[in-house]
């Protein structure tokens, strides 16, 4: 896609710019404003080649999302023609939290890196400049490939992902996201989680209960070891007399006779 600026004035000197929150504020749309007509350019070359009624990528969209969303921009200035770049390819990324089912169907949770809008222009197709773009950005974000989730994949990104990776028989998901078998070989199940979350603390109200136990055993113990051996001192009989108060009682309840 030609644009009628040069956006060098704008991007470092690499054919590949990756443009994260911080870097797409300092290029806003006040003094930079031909980046934010090439995103949005590229975005909606992108949503039409997907058959999309609205754009996934666009410069206000990636400022106000909120999953670390970062974009990787793939340009050149044009040989034949001053002032004027020539915008070859562009690359979405987020991270968003996912609840994935793998071949068995058990179940995990976690947040990986995810694809969420991959185009080449299509005058700029298979000369390896998707490739190479994807290649960038999986160095940058120092990832494997396989533990990469893709939302909505098209049939040419998948015919990508196998003829590049050799990655075959992607597993579909529910939310329309997509990955393989190998993403799955390091992570736990959520049932497994929940169970090694859900251990420590049944072992430590076992261990309180057997604490329990053996302090009130203890305690019955030397209760009975003073009763046998005589280690607690017996109450003194006091006999009360005739003309006292417990000794009238007494001779009432007991016809005269002491029960001591």
């Amino acid at each position: 896609m030609e644009v009628p600026f040069d956006l060098g004035e704008y991007f470092e000197d690499a054919p590949i710019q990756r443009l994260d929150l911080n870097t797409l504020k300092r290029l806003n749309p006040r003094k930079c404003w031909p980046v934010q007509r090439a995103i949005d350019g590229m975005g909606a070359l992108s949503a039409e080649a997907q058959g999309l009624k609205r754009a996934l990528t666009s410069y206000d969209k990636l400022v106000d999302s909120d999953d670390g969303q970062v974009l990787y921009l793939m340009w050149k200035k044009d040989p034949n023609r001053e002032n004027t770049s020539i915008v070859i390819g562009l690359l979405k990324i987020g991270y968003k939290c996912l609840y994935l089912v793998d071949a068995t169907m058990k179940t995990f949770k976690t947040t990986p890196l995810c694809i969420l809008d991959f185009y080449v222009h299509d005058t700029l197709q298979r000369m390896g400049n998707g490739h190479s773009l994807f290649e960038c950005m999986l160095q940058h974000e120092g990832s494997p490939v396989e533990r990469i989730a893709i939302d909505k994949p098209s049939d040419s990104l998948l015919q990508f992902m196998n003829k590049y990776y050799a990655l075959t028989d992607p597993l579909w998901q529910s939310t329309n996201y997509v990955v393989y078998a190998p993403f799955f070989d390091y992570l736990q199940p959520c049932d497994e989680l929940d169970t090694a979350r859900k251990q420590p603390s049944s072992s430590k109200t076992d261990a309180l209960h057997t604490e329990k136990e053996k302090t009130q055993r203890a305690r019955i113990q030397d209760s009975v070891a003073e009763i046998i051996y005589g280690g607690s001192s017996s109450p003194i009989r006091v006999i009360a007399g005739p003309d006292t108060p417990q000794g009238r009682k007494n001779a009432r309840d007991f016809g005269h006779q002491s029960i001591w």
